[in-house]
C-alpha cells in the first residue's frame, strides 16, 4: 500500500513539475520573449540616424511658387509665417533677406503701392515741410522722385509714403531691424559691431531724434553731392548711442560709441527712419 502511495505522490509530483513547466515556457513565449523582441527592435531603431524634418520648407516653396506668378504680396505674408512660428527652419535667414529685399526695392521705387500718394507742390511748399505733413523724410522724397536737389516748383507732382517704422536692434542676433505698424518685419540690417558708453544698459527704450549729417558744425543740404559722401548717424534721445557706419580710420573708429552698420546700410537707414520713430535696444 505504502508503495502505490508513493507511487501516486510521484505522479502527481511529476504532474504539478510538468504543469510549471509548461506555464513556464508559455508566459515566456507569449509575454516575455515579444516583449524582449519588441525592446530589441526599439534599440535597433534609437541607433538609425535621426531625420529632421523642415517644417517650414513649405511654406518657403509656397512664397517661392507665388512669387514666380507675380503675387509678391502673398509670398511675403507666407515668409513672415514661416520666421514667426519656424526660426529653427533653414530657410529661416534666407526669409528674412528675401522679406527685406522686397520690402525695401518696392517701397523705393516709383511704383504705385499700397501707401503710396502723389502730392503736388503749393506756393510757399518746402520738402522738410512736405515730409512733416505727410509723416515720411526728406531723403525719401528725394530719392523715390529721383530729384537732385531740395529746389521745388508749384505744380510740381512728388510720390510720398508715410514711414511708421519702429528700429529694434538684437546685440545676440547683430541685427537691426525696421518694423511696420502691424510690428512685423520690414527689413533686417548687419549689425556689424557696438560699443556702449560707459554706465549705459545694454537693454534700453528711446526714441529717434534725428539725423545728423557730417560732423554736425554746418548744414549739408540733403540730395547735394556733399551729402552723399558725408558721413551719417542716426541719433536718439538717449546720448552716445547712434546708428552710424565705422570711418575706416583707426584713431577715430577706436573711441565711436552706438551701433555700427555698413555705408550702404546707414544711406538706406537715413532715407527710412524719421524723428519721432521708437528704438528698442535688447541684448
Amino acid at each position: 500500500m505504502k508503495v502505490y502511495l508513493r507511487l501516486l505522490f510521484v505522479f502527481v509530483s511529476l504532474g504539478v513539475l510538468s504543469l510549471c513547466i509548461a506555464t513556464v515556457y508559455y508566459i515566456w513565449n507569449n509575454e516575455i520573449e515579444p516583449e524582449r523582441r519588441i525592446q530589441l527592435q526599439v534599440n535597433e531603431i534609437k541607433k538609425l540616424p535621426k531625420i529632421k524634418v523642415d517644417h517650414g520648407s513649405h511654406l518657403y516653396d509656397e512664397a517661392i511658387s507665388l512669387m514666380q506668378n507675380g503675387e509678391l504680396l502673398g509670398a511675403i505674408e507666407k515668409l513672415h509665417e514661416l520666421i514667426k512660428y519656424y526660426p529653427e527652419s533653414k530657410y529661416f535667414r534666407e526669409s528674412n533677406r528675401i522679406i527685406g529685399e522686397v520690402n525695401s526695392d518696392h517701397l523705393l521705387s516709383r511704383d504705385s503701392s499700397e501707401g503710396k500718394q502723389e502730392y503736388t507742390v503749393k506756393r510757399g511748399d518746402a520738402l522738410r515741410l512736405i515730409a512733416q505733413k505727410n509723416q515720411t523724410t526728406v531723403g525719401y522724397i528725394i530719392k523715390v522722385n529721383g530729384r537732385m536737389g531740395s529746389q521745388l516748383q508749384p505744380g510740381d507732382q512728388l510720390i510720398v509714403c508715410p514711414l511708421h517704422f519702429s528700429v529694434l536692434i538684437n546685440l545676440k542676433a547683430k541685427t537691426i531691424s525696421l518694423r511696420n505698424a502691424q510690428d512685423k518685419l520690414f527689413k533686417n540690417y548687419e549689425l556689424i559691431g557696438s560699443r556702449l558708453p560707459q554706465g549705459c544698459p545694454s537693454s534700453m527704450d528711446s526714441t529717434i531724434k534725428g539725423l545728423v549729417v557730417g560732423d554736425g558744425s554746418r548744414f549739408i543740404e540733403i540730395g547735394s553731392s556733399e551729402y552723399v559722401n558725408a558721413p551719417k548717424e542716426i541719433r536718439s534721445e538717449r546720448k552716445g548711442v547712434p546708428i552710424r557706419s565705422l570711418t575706416g580710420k583707426e584713431e577715430k573708429d577706436k573711441y565711436a560709441t552706438g551701433f555700427f552698420v555698413s555705408k550702404d546700410d546707414i544711406e538706406e537707414l537715413a532715407l527710412l527712419v524719421r524723428s519721432g520713430s521708437s528704438i528698442h535696444v535688447r541684448n
